[in-house]
């Protein structure tokens, strides 16, 4: 079962400012893209726990903090980072 996978308005600020610095945009927007695919299907088992329902992962050369809701299938993801340079 799928599902539904918010950035927040936060999340989405960072990684567009993220874009627009970096040396490789194509591979932060395919590390972006490949996080929303994992997220969509299996979001419990990608990364690690933090606390509670809050988690960390990664897809090179990005890492997110995110919140997996499993009573209403959400995921959301509150902030993205760049791990490589």
């Amino acid at each position: 079962m799928k599902y539904r996978v918010l950035w927040s308005p936060f999340s989405e600020q960072r990684l567009e400012q993220i874009l627009q610095n970096a040396l490789d945009p194509f591979a932060i927007a395919a590390a972006a893209r490949q996080i929303d695919r994992i997220l969509l299907v299996a979001p419990v088992a990608f990364g690690e726990s933090r606390y509670d329902t809050v988690r960390i992962g990664f897809v090179r050369p990005l890492g997110i903090h995110f919140e997996v809701m499993e009573d209403v299938r959400t995921v959301v993801v509150y902030d993205v980072w760049q791990i490589d340079r």
